[in-house]
């Protein structure tokens, strides 16, 4: 049982500590052409992300609302991960 809590805990910090590594926007998709998607935020940002930086299982469209995951090393890259919101 000890070893099990040591386990859990340590998987919760690592969790944490990758959390933190990013920042999040949220973006509404505008358009889409054959290579990515673009969007546009609340606040007025745009964006454009291709579509191999998005899982295969999941299908965006016009009017979806995606989250997108930054690092917040400042690196410019891009987005390093891209969910669909429900």
């Amino acid at each position: 049982m000890v070893y099990l809590k040591f386990e859990m805990d340590e998987a919760r910090k690592v969790s944490n500590e990758v959390e933190s590594e990013y920042f999040t926007e949220e973006f509404i998709i505008n358009k889409t052409d054959k290579t990515g998607y673009y969007g546009k935020s609340t606040d007025g940002k745009s964006i454009y992300f291709k579509k191999e930086k998005v899982a295969a299982n999941v299908q965006i469209q016009n009017g979806d609302s995606v989250r997108l995951y930054f690092d917040k090393s400042g690196r410019i890259d891009g987005p390093v991960k891209i969910e669909k919101n429900d």
